[in-house]
């Protein structure tokens, strides 16, 4: 059990807890702060949604995640906000974001109001322009049982409206916002305390010490979490004790760098960095142009704001779609070893993403060891990469696809060069497809004849195809898997040739 100092809404408080409690137990349970809903308690539809308030690359953010997937570790000297704490310091009871619900009745039987009113004064916080497709992103991991999403549309019309002229530096929109009651005085005080905290969260411990890392690691159960959000799903209710490693409070584990070794130039991300964060990323998104535009197509923003890179990969799924991509990226993993009192992050070996995944749910890691970061090959003139990612699902968003690929090549003297296939959902591990890779790789690429281009694309996608031994499952069967192998390799020359002719020749 640990003594965890935490700013609650606009008070420090010390809760003492183990510290991979799920948060939500501690702020119903304890703090009786009941608002936070709790609903599917699987992170997927919002009610259990709270706002957390923290620095980041020198920046105070505030994000909206669910907290019956968040460990209550991760809380330690950051600041959390609930409905409670919205409406502190507000005329009338009540924030411009609630007071727009309320206008235009999109609340009915209210129980995922509290969620939405977080989601959306997160949105806010976001220093964007705002437009109503970044609103419906921001509330795409909330449910409204009631069905009352049109009234809710109109309260989001309102709100862009109402605050279009927000500025966009962080700090004076944070405070543009704490005028405008939508959110709390506490932010301010957050901002100024911060610092000081982090020295009291120090000499806390040593107060109050709890397992040292050496105990940790060597203990019954030891677990290393990224951001919860496959871990807790399956242990909803984690047992007395559990004091996971916490990957996302080490920053050591979060930076983006390039870096040079033996010759080769990497770009490294670390496994602790968010999906929200990867795909925010200037760096990863000059290295892989257009990456940006499938981010809507993993999860929802709730799970985007908590989930890692790192995790996403150790989960194992054979249809994990951050795997996906990295694998069509061409991407190796670094891992720690564990040493006595912790991670020894200078004793590392790497290892082929494609090579990692030993059989369904194996992977190539000691119960010693710990995923530093994943290294992508940069690319001499980054804009010559052509990269695309495309998933088949019940859903079109917020579900686990039946199949996913990717595939990142680059042309060079009007050849394929550099191919790389990806496949998920068609094996007990996430795979690379060789057969399709050899026959593109080094082919000619006609991007000015559609006709020729489009049978390239039959031929590749036929050898996917053909190559591929799915089994049948509640989310697809053989056959459907082997087809749609077939159509999103198709998909991938319509994306990315999209102007030479060859949607129209594949599709007349």
């Amino acid at each position: 059990m640990a003594c965890l100092r935490i700013k609650v809404n606009n008070t420090w408080q010390d809760i003492r807890s183990d510290e991979g409690t799920p948060a939500i137990d501690i702020i119903r349970g304890e703090l009786g702060l009941m608002a936070t809903k709790e609903g599917c308690r699987e992170g997927d539809c919002g009610a259990c949604a709270v706002l957390i308030g923290e620095y980041a690359a020198g920046q105070l953010r505030y994000l909206a995640v669910p907290s019956c997937l968040l460990a209550l570790g991760e809380l330690k000297g950051k600041h959390l906000i609930t409905l409670e704490g919205l409406i502190e310091g507000t005329s009338g009871g009540l924030t411009p974001v609630m007071r727009a619900f309320l206008d235009e009745n999109a609340s009915q039987c209210g129980f995922c109001t509290p969620g939405f009113i977080i989601a959306l004064t997160s949105w806010l916080a976001e220093p964007r322009l705002l437009d109503l497709a970044g609103a419906l992103r921001a509330i795409d991991g909330n449910l409204c049982r009631c069905t009352g999403y049109a009234a809710i549309r109109r309260a989001v019309r309102r709100l862009i409206e109402q605050f279009k002229d927000l500025p966009l530096e962080p700090e004076a929109r944070l405070n543009a916002l704490v005028n405008a009651q939508v959110l709390p005085p506490s932010v301010r005080e957050f901002a100024d305390e911060a610092s000081t905290q982090v020295l009291l969260n120090s000499n806390n411990d040593k107060e109050n010490p709890e397992l040292t890392p050496k105990q940790r690691m060597t203990s019954p159960g030891f677990v290393i979490l990224g951001g919860g959000t496959d871990y807790y799903v399956k242990n909803p209710e984690p047992n007395d004790g559990f004091s996971p490693f916490l990957i996302r409070m080490r920053p050591e584990f979060k930076e983006i760098n390039y870096l040079d070794e033996n010759g080769q130039r990497w770009l490294e991300i670390g496994a602790a960095v968010t999906v929200r964060e990867f795909f925010a990323s200037e760096l990863i998104r000059q290295e892989v142009p257009g990456i940006e535009q499938f981010e809507t197509m993993f999860a929802s923003t709730l799970i985007r704001n908590l989930a890692t890179i790192g995790g996403n990969i150790v989960n194992a799924s054979p249809v994990a779609d951050i795997t996906a991509m990295l694998l069509a990226l061409n991407a190796s993993i670094v891992i720690a070893s564990q040493i006595q009192e912790g991670f020894d992050l200078s004793l590392t070996r790497t290892c082929k993403l494609e090579e990692f995944f030993l059989g369904y749910k194996a992977i190539d890691l000691k119960p010693t060891e710990v995923i530093k970061a994943i290294r992508i090959p940069s690319c001499n003139d980054p804009t010559a990469r052509k990269f695309s990612f495309e998933k088949a699902s019940k859903r079109k968003n917020l579900d686990i696809a039946a199949v996913n690929t990717a595939i990142s090549f680059r042309i060079e003297e009007q050849r394929f060069k550099d191919v790389h296939i990806s496949l998920g959902g068609v094996a007990p591990t996430p795979t690379v497809n060789k057969a399709a890779m050899e026959l593109l790789e080094g082919s000619s690429c006609p991007v000015s004849d559609g006709k020729i281009m489009a049978e390239l694309a039959k031929r590749v996608a036929s050898s996917a195809e053909a190559s591929v031994r799915p089994i049948s499952d509640v989310r697809g069967s053989e056959e459907y898997r082997r087809r749609m192998v077939y159509r999103l390799m198709l998909a991938h020359f319509v994306r990315i040739f999209e102007d030479s002719g060859v949607a129209e020749e594949l599709f007349p």
